[in-house]
C-alpha cells in the first residue's frame, strides 16, 4: 500500500468532493507554465503518518485523523471525542446530508483500508440526538480484499463507490448504497479488470451534464463517470468508470523520465462553481445547460511541480520549493482550491493554493462553449426483474433472444437465447436455464406459432453451417426437439426473424454482406422433416442483423447496423400458391429510419410493442446502451429513449452494448401480466462474468413509452 496518502492533511467542506467524472479527453500534450510558481507551506513533519481532515459537522468543528497507528479518531481544537482502534489507511471521508439539507441528519462517511485484516471499511461519523451532540462511530460495512497497492472513492448521491488495485495488477470496482436508516452499508462487486502493473495510486472524479436554465440543485444533473490512474512506467491513463462503459483506457499523458506516482481529481460541479466568473458576459459558459467538467492533477517525484489537466489543456506549474512530489491530493475550503503534496525526500507534506493555476485553465471559454452547445437527450432508465443464467462461453457469446408463449399455460412461456459459440438455450420466466441444446453456432432465433396441432417452431441462423436450423416446440410443455438443418446460399448467415401469415410460417434470414433471403417452410411429405422454398432474394447496402414483422400490415422492418431502418412489404408473398413460389417477389426495401442523434450504431435487435392501441418500434442503439422507440407508422418519428440501470435490491447489473432484444404484450402473469421485455446484455457485470439476457416488466417499458409520448405532445402544443 502507497503510504503517501496518510501524510497528507486536508479540508473537506463540499459534500461531493473527489467525485467520479468522466472528462472529454483531448490528446494535448503537456505545455509549461506561464504562471508564476506556486509557493509551498510545510504543514507535516517526517515522522506523521496519519490522514487528517477537517470537517463542519452540526455546528462543530471537527478533525478526523486516520493512522496506521492510532486507527479512526475525532477531536475538536480541545479533545479527543470519540476513536476506534485499528491499523488504518485513508481511502476518503465526506459530509452526507439529505436534500432538504437538515442539520441533523448530517454525518461523515469515512472509507479506510484495515491493515491487519485486510479489508476495506467504511465508517459512519455522526452526533447523538443529545443535548451536548456526543460524537458516535459506528462501522457500516467491511469487504474482503486481497491486498491493496492504491485504493480510491468517491460519494456520488449518497452511493459510495471504491476502486481497489491489488498487487497482481486485477482493479476491482465496488458500490456501497445505504439501507434507509443509514445504518449498514450493502457492498456490490461492480467488476474485476486485468489492469496490470505499476498503478501506484487513482483517483475518480465526476463531469456532470446539466439541463435546466442554471447551475443549481434542482437542476437535473447526469453524472459521467471516469478512472484516472497513476502509472509510474507510463504516465497517467483515463477510463470510463461506469461498470457497464466498455473497458478501454487512454494514456493522457506520457513524459519521458516521468513516473507519475500521485493522482488527485476535483470534479465538474465544484470545478464549475469556483471558477465561472460572475463578471463572465458569456451566458453559454455560466447559465446555459452543458457539461460542467472536472479536473486532474498528478505529480512525479522527477519534477518539482504539478500537473493540473481539463479539456483544454495539459498544463505544468512549478514549486519555489525544491522537493520530490510523491502524492497529491486536492482539497476546497471556501473560495479556495489547495493542493496537498508528500514530498518523498523529506517525508514531509506541503500545501499550496492552486486557485489561480485552475482559472488560468478554465480560460479556455470557447471549447466549454461548444461543449455547452452539444444537445443533451435524456433517457427514462427502466430496470430488470430477473436476469438469466450465464451462457456457458465466454466473450461476446451471448446474443439474441426470442419469446415463446405458452398458450395453454402462459406462466411456463420461454425465453429461447441464443449462444453464439454453441449452443440454443431455454429459460422459464425467473431466468433459470431449462435446456441447452449444443447444434453449431447459432446466432439469431425466431418463434412462429401453430406449425401443427401439437407444435409451434423455432428457427435459428446457424453459422456453423450457414443453414437454419428447425425446433419444434411442443405446445404443452414448451420441450425444444431439434428437426433438421435448412441449407442456404449463404455466405455468412447471421440475422434471423420467423413469422406466420395466413397458416404459413416464413423466414427471413441475412448475411454480413447484406444479402437477405425470404423463405417459406414446408412440411415434406411424410411430414417428418421440414423444408424451404425461397420467396424473395434482396440486398440492403450493408451489414444487417435484427428483423420483425408486423404480421398485421404486413410490414418487415429490417436493421441495417450502420445506417438505420428499413421496410418491407411482405404481403404479397401470402398470396403465392406453394406450387408456384420462386424469386418472383419482387419488392424492394425502403430506408425509413436512418440513425440519427441520440440514435447510436449499431441497430441491432427490433422488435414491436403496443402501448394504448399504438403500435411501436423498439431498436437497440448499441452505441450509447440505450434503446430508441419509433412511431410504427410513417413518419416512423422517434418517440424517445430508454435504458435499463441496475436493480440493486435484487443485485442485477444494468445492461450495456445489446445485441437482439424481444417483446410481448402477452399476459404471462407475475411481473409480466403487462408483457415482457427481453434484452442480451453485452457487460454482465456486479460482478463481472459470462453474458446472459434481462428480463423487464412490459408495464414498466409501457409507461416510459407514455411518459415519452406526454412530454412530445406537451412540448409539441406550447
Amino acid at each position: 500500500m502507497n503510504k503517501v496518502k496518510n501524510s497528507l492533511t486536508t479540508f473537506a467542506i463540499k459534500t461531493t468532493q473527489f467525485a467520479f467524472c468522466l472528462a472529454v479527453m483531448t490528446s494535448a500534450n503537456a505545455v509549461a507554465s506561464s504562471v508564476a510558481d506556486l509557493t509551498l507551506t510545510k504543514t507535516g513533519s517526517s515522522v506523521s503518518t496519519d490522514f487528517e481532515t477537517t470537517y463542519k459537522l452540526n455546528g462543530k468543528t471537527i478533525s478526523v485523523t486516520i493512522s496506521e497507528t492510532n486507527g479512526l479518531t475525532v477531536s475538536d481544537d480541545k479533545n479527543m471525542l470519540a476513536s476506534q482502534k485499528g491499523h488504518f489507511v485513508n481511502a476518503g471521508s465526506y459530509v452526507v446530508s439529505d436534500e432538504l439539507e437538515h442539520t441533523n441528519s448530517t454525518y461523515i462517511q469515512t472509507l479506510v483500508f484495515d491493515i491487519n485484516s485486510q479489508q476495506v471499511r467504511s465508517y459512519k461519523i455522526s452526533t447523538e440526538n443529545t443535548p451536548n451532540h456526543t460524537i458516535r462511530i459506528t462501522q457500516t460495512s467491511a469487504t474482503e480484499v486481497k491486498d491493496s497497492e492504491a485504493l480510491c472513492s468517491a460519494n456520488i448521491d449518497g452511493k459510495l463507490q471504491f476502486v481497489n488495485i491489488d498487487a497482481l495488477g486485477m482493479l476491482t470496482q465496488y458500490l456501497a448504497i445505504p439501507d434507509k436508516s443509514d445504518s449498514t452499508l450493502t457492498v456490490h462487486n461492480l467488476r474485476t479488470l486485468a489492469i496490470g502493473p505499476g498503478i501506484k495510486s487513482c483517483a475518480l472524479g465526476v463531469n456532470y451534464n446539466v439541463s435546466g436554465s442554471k447551475f443549481n440543485r434542482s437542476a437535473a444533473r447526469h453524472a459521467e463517470l471516469t478512472l484516472y490512474l497513476a502509472d509510474e512506467y507510463a504516465g497517467v491513463w483515463a477510463m470510463p468508470a461506469d461498470e457497464e462503459a466498455e473497458v478501454e483506457r487512454t494514456l493522457i499523458f506520457n513524459q519521458p523520465d516521468t513516473p507519475v506516482e500521485g493522482v488527485a481529481t476535483l470534479n465538474g460541479l465544484e470545478a464549475r462553481n469556483l471558477f465561472s466568473s460572475s463578471s463572465d458576459t458569456d451566458s453559454t459558459v455560466t447559465n446555459s445547460p452543458g457539461t460542467q467538467n472536472s479536473l486532474a492533477a498528478w505529480v512525479s517525484p522527477e519534477h518539482n511541480g504539478l500537473w493540473l489537466h481539463n479539456t483544454c489543456a495539459t498544463t505544468f506549474f512549478g514549486f519555489d520549493k525544491d522537493i520530490a512530489p510523491e502524492d497529491i491530493a486536492l482539497s476546497v475550503k471556501s473560495d479556495t482550491v489547495y493542493a496537498n503534496i508528500y514530498d518523498d525526500n523529506s517525508g514531509s507534506t506541503f500545501t499550496t493554493d492552486i486557485t489561480h493555476a485552475i482559472k488560468a485553465l478554465y480560460a479556455c471559454k470557447t471549447n466549454q462553449a461548444s461543449l455547452n452547445k452539444t444537445p443533451m437527450f435524456s433517457a427514462i432508465e427502466l430496470q430488470p426483474v430477473y436476469e438469466t443464467d450465464v451462457v456457458e462461453n465466454y466473450g461476446d457469446a451471448a446474443d439474441d433472444p426470442a419469446i415463446w408463449v405458452n398458450k395453454n399455460n402462459p406462466s411456463k412461456s420461454l425465453v429461447i437465447g441464443t449462444n453464439k459459440k454453441g449452443s440454443l438455450n431455454t429459460y422459464n420466466l425467473q431466468g433459470e436455464l431449462v435446456a441447452s441444446h449444443k447444434v453449431g453456432r447459432v446466432n439469431n432465433v425466431g418463434v412462429a406459432y401453430n406449425w401443427a396441432p401439437q407444435h409451434d417452431i423455432a428457427v435459428a441462423s446457424n453459422r456453423s453451417s450457414n443453414s437454419m436450423s428447425v425446433f419444434f416446440i411442443d405446445k404443452k410443455t414448451g420441450e425444444l426437439t431439434f428437426n433438421t438443418n435448412i441449407p442456404t446460399p449463404l455466405t455468412d448467415i447471421y440475422g434471423l426473424c420467423a413469422f406466420s401469415n395466413n397458416n404459413h410460417t416464413q423466414v427471413l434470414v441475412n448475411s454480413t454482406d447484406g444479402r437477405y433471403l425470404h423463405y417459406q417452410l414446408n412440411t415434406l411429405e411424410d411430414a417428418s422433416r421440414v423444408s424451404a422454398t425461397l420467396i424473395h432474394d434482396f440486398e440492403l447496402p450493408s451489414q444487417p442483423e435484427g428483423c420483425v414483422v408486423d404480421t398485421d400490415t404486413q410490414i418487415a422492418y429490417l436493421g441495417e447496423e450502420s445506417a438505420g431502418i428499413w421496410a418491407l412489404d411482405v404481403s404479397a408473398a401470402e398470396t403465392i400458391p406453394s406450387s408456384t413460389l420462386s424469386k418472383t417477389f419482387n419488392k424492394t426495401p425502403m430506408l425509413i429510419i436512418p440513425i440519427k442523434t441520440p440514435v447510436t450504431a449499431d441497430i441491432e435487435g427490433l422488435s414491436l410493442f403496443d402501448v394504448d392501441g399504438v403500435r411501436y418500434l423498439v431498436a437497440s442503439s448499441q452505441g450509447n446502451n440505450q434503446y430508441a422507440v419509433y412511431e410504427s407508422k410513417a413518419p416512423y418519428s422517434l418517440v424517445g429513449m430508454i435504458s435499463i440501470g441496475a436493480n440493486y435490491d435484487k443485485g442485477i447489473d444494468g445492461v450495456s452494448e445489446t445485441d437482439g432484444l424481444e417483446t410481448t404484450n402477452a399476459n404471462l402473469g407475475g411481473p409480466f401480466k403487462n408483457g415482457l421485455l427481453v434484452v442480451q446484455d453485452g457487460r454482465n457485470v456486479m460482478p463481472s462474468q459470462r453474458q446472459n439476457f434481462k428480463f423487464v416488466a412490459g408495464d414498466d417499458l409501457a409507461d416510459a413509452i407514455r411518459t415519452h409520448v406526454s412530454t412530445h405532445i406537451s412540448t409539441h402544443s406550447r
